[in-house]
């Protein structure tokens, strides 16, 4: 079974993830903020990846950057990345929002943000991109998340959570051959 689990503590937090790369999307999350509570749901949902985090600190900025940090480092120590598909993508609607995401498990760190989330009473849209940007960082993978359509903020994130979940699902399926010219990623 591919898991990890992976704990980071600094003065701002105290981030414990658990994850099991071959799961069936279940999620026990921890953390004050209900609507990136949400959103965890909804990515392990989506990538089928068992997760369970642990996350507190003192600003909403510092907990959800660092989630995103501890779950790429999660996600790395869980995978062999001889033997995944390397590559995953999704276009998903949620109503009038559409969403695409592209991954590449390739250990070359890259991250492209073109969601335009409007303000929201519910979340911080700057929040979802550092989340984003410290998850692709960390793992380390190329990510790119754009918006095609979209005006509700919820729609957009969430349809964003949705559609990045089923390419990474995508991108960490086993295969038996080296998903690289040079033989090795």
């Amino acid at each position: 079974m591919r898991k990890a689990e992976v704990k980071r503590e600094t003065k701002e937090t105290q981030i414990y993830v658990e994850l099991n790369v071959d799961g069936n999307g279940k999620a026990e999350v921890e953390v004050e903020d209900a609507f990136f509570r949400h959103m965890i749901v909804t990515l392990a949902k989506f990538s089928s990846i068992d997760i369970k985090i642990k996350a507190n600190g003192d600003l909403p900025h510092h907990i959800i950057e660092d989630t995103g940090i501890t779950l790429g480092y999660a996600i790395d120590k869980a995978v062999d990345r001889e033997s995944i598909k390397r590559f995953g993508y999704a276009v998903i609607p949620m109503d009038e929002a559409l969403i695409i995401s592209s991954v590449d498990m390739v250990r070359r760190p890259y991250f492209s943000y073109g969601l335009n989330v409007p303000n929201s009473s519910e979340f911080d849209p700057a929040l979802i991109e550092h989340f984003f940007r410290s998850l692709a960082f960390s793992t380390p993978m190329t990510l790119h998340l754009y918006q095609l359509n979209g005006k509700d903020p919820h729609h957009i994130v969430e349809a964003a959570f949705k559609s990045f979940g089923i390419a990474l699902k995508q991108s960490l399926e086993k295969s038996q051959n080296s998903m690289s010219v040079k033989g090795s990623l």
